[in-house]
């Protein structure tokens, strides 16, 4: 319960944030990444993010969301040289702009990583409610302030803006106190415009600019150096697991959208973060704007 007064507190913040801000097409989203997607309950396991965001000029958009982040070792299968548990809880704001060619989301977020965040309470009620391994919050990660400032750029190399398959540029850096990162890959997209969030490493707000489907498939390649969520590991007889600085992605997904909102799913699987890691990480991300909200 006090996970959830906890989350529900910080909700209610931006709700309140929302409201007290002169908004024009303001739009509510919530997104989720779960590796339930592939039956499996291990690494990056979780991560909600709910978000509101207005339009202030005629291409830019103002965004305010709350986010949540669970990673745990591999419940299903022990290795004392696995992740340690950590979970991360913070406020994000973002601006976004639109041109013709592109989008642009320049984002900053301010929040705590360790038992502050209140993984170990929500994993908990989730698993009141879904079957899973037991598991050990033991070994968490300490609290420690959890800033970043974000940047990406997407760029549409679409000749006509059209519907026709073409390719989409994104390049970016994420400087923060316990994740700091560069990154760049390149999609195939059709269908409808539409931003899909997987290879941005970003707030991305789930906006079409048209009624119909959308779908992409792409890579990223990301240099890392530093992540304190893999400071430690799951067994006292470990110390700390070995990272990897580079960590490639694959992702592809489908959107629709229509009068009442829009919905994307992608799919996506991360090379191994440490040396350790038994296999690499796959996991799903759902996204869904509803308009009347």
């Amino acid at each position: 319960m006090e996970g959830m007064r906890g989350l529900a507190g910080a909700a209610l913040a931006l709700l309140v944030l929302g409201n007290a801000c002169a908004a024009d097409d303001a739009q509510w989203y919530m997104q989720v990444d779960n590796d339930v997607a592939f039956t499996t309950d291990r690494w990056y396991t979780s991560g909600v993010r709910i978000a509101r965001s207005h339009r202030s000029a005629d291409a830019q958009r103002i965004e305010w969301g709350v986010a949540q982040e669970i990673y745990t070792p591999n419940l299903n299968r022990f290795n004392p040289a696995d992740r340690p548990y950590a979970a991360r809880l913070f406020l994000s704001g973002a601006r976004h702009d639109y041109t013709a060619d592109g989008h642009r989301t320049l984002e900053f977020t301010a929040g705590v990583r360790g038992p502050s965040a209140l993984g170990r309470q929500s994993q908990e009620l989730v698993h009141r409610l879904v079957p899973a391994p037991d598991d050990d919050w033991s070994r968490q990660l300490p609290n420690r302030l959890d800033v970043q400032a974000i940047a990406v750029q997407s760029r549409d190399l679409a000749i006509d803006g059209g519907s026709q398959p073409h390719g989409v540029l994104h390049y970016g850096a994420v400087l923060g106190t316990n994740i700091t990162l560069v990154h760049a890959g390149f999609e195939v997209r059709a269908g409808q415009p539409f931003e899909f969030p997987a290879l941005r490493f970003a707030a991305t707000p789930p906006l079409a600019a048209a009624h119909g489907w959308s779908a992409f498939a792409g890579a990223s390649g990301r240099w890392v150096p530093r992540n304190t969520l893999l400071a430690g590991s799951s067994d006292p007889t470990v110390g700390e697991v070995t990272r990897n600085p580079s960590v490639w992605r694959l992702a592809a997904g489908l959107a629709w959208a229509n009068s009442w909102g829009a919905v994307t799913f992608t799919l996506t699987q991360d090379s191994r973060e440490f040396k350790t890691q038994q296999a690499m990480q796959r996991f799903g991300i759902l996204a869904v704007h509803l308009s009347f909200l």
